[in-house]
């Protein structure tokens, strides 16, 4: 399952670095609560940062386990987690393509889901 999650997060690479020539030299990679991009890096950056990151954040959730410096988390958390950050960097390369709508709204019903799943994930196992 983290294979799963790590070849999801490399697609999501793949398709941000396809894009880089009609996205715009700077992109919003973080949006306030009012839906606004607040912060933004350079494209090549802002396409690979969200992958980098998630692929850092399943090394770690195995490392963790691995290493018993944590609680292991069961393996099909990695393909939700990368699912997720899958759909954040996809409303994140759109919103620079032009797409408008409001981030905040966009990502709270997925942040519910993702906490539900981990709660119950974390009672299950």
């Amino acid at each position: 399952m983290t294979l799963v999650g790590v070849a999801m997060l490399a697609l999501t690479a793949v398709a941000g670095v396809a894009l880089l020539p009609v996205l715009p030299s700077s992109v919003a990679v973080h949006f306030g609560t009012g839906g606004d991009p607040d912060s933004f890096v350079a494209a090549p950056l802002g396409v690979l940062l969200i992958p980098v990151v998630g692929v850092g954040a399943l090394a770690v959730t195995r490392l963790a386990g691995a290493t018993g410096r944590g609680t292991s988390v069961p393996p099909v958390f990695d393909t939700i987690l990368a699912t997720f950050l899958a759909y954040v960097q996809a409303l994140v390369l759109a919103h620079n393509l032009g797409a408008r709508f409001d981030m905040f709204v966009a990502v709270v019903p997925v942040v519910v889901t993702f906490g539900v799943v981990a709660v119950v994930l974390d009672r299950a196992g």
